[in-house]
């Protein structure tokens, strides 16, 4: 099998740090309390931010996990937009850009693991 472009993994790599930039700048501009608010919605922006990370970090060694992080991380927010969160149309449109970035991710990974 031939082995997929570098310039691919590139690709991936500048989108998910953009989503990194604009993640952190939505965080900062939303104003949630950091570890202020006895709320779970509150609360859970951020455990929904280290999922993100978590997904970002790897996607500069491991493309495949990377995007099945970030797959389970737009499955996260819809559960959280769905039985948690009051307001959650605009989080869900930013997200989605993720999502794709995921499923190019797991598309790179599975190439490159099957060449």
């Amino acid at each position: 099998m031939k082995h997929p472009s570098p310039g691919f993994q590139i690709i991936i790599r500048i989108l998910t740090s953009i989503a990194l930039i604009v993640y952190i700048i939505f965080l900062i501009g939303n104003g949630t309390p950091l570890f202020k608010g006895d709320s779970f919605q509150d609360f859970s922006v951020y455990l929904l931010f280290l999922v993100f990370l978590a997904g970002f970090l790897t996607v500069w060694r491991y493309e495949l996990i990377s995007g099945i992080l970030l797959v389970a991380w737009y499955g996260f927010e819809w559960c959280l937009a769905l039985w948690v969160w009051e307001d959650p149309d605009m989080v869900l449109a930013m997200g989605f850009p993720i999502f794709i970035t995921g499923i190019l991710s797991v598309i790179y990974g599975a190439k490159k693991r099957a060449a």
